[in-house]
């Protein structure tokens, strides 16, 4: 199998030398013969997976916190330069 370790590693933008690549190689085509292997696998009338569980999300009821509201106005206070509730910071673009 011709892997392109190199056009790979040029696309995941890191810098290989010519062991690691030839490491990267052997590896990759190790994970594809497995995927190889697990395509012959018969799974005729086997359901497909929605999901790996079936936990159902449990939530809290929101509750304001009044610390978190203090610091929040403390630190808003404390900002150099404010329009009401918004904190102003100089133009990054023209």
């Amino acid at each position: 199998m011709d892997l392109k370790v190199d056009y790979i590693a040029k696309l995941a933008r890191i810098k290989l030398d010519s062991h690691e690549e030839d490491k990267f190689a052997e590896d990759l085509g190790k994970i594809l013969e497995h995927f190889k292997e697990l395509q012959s696998v018969n799974t005729e009338g086997i359901a497909p997976m929605t999901g790996g569980t079936e936990l159902k999300n449990i939530f809290r009821k929101d509750e304001l916190d009044i610390r978190r509201e203090v610091a929040r106005d403390n630190l808003v206070n404390a900002f150099p330069d404010k329009e009401k509730d918004y904190l102003k910071v100089p133009p990054i673009f023209d």
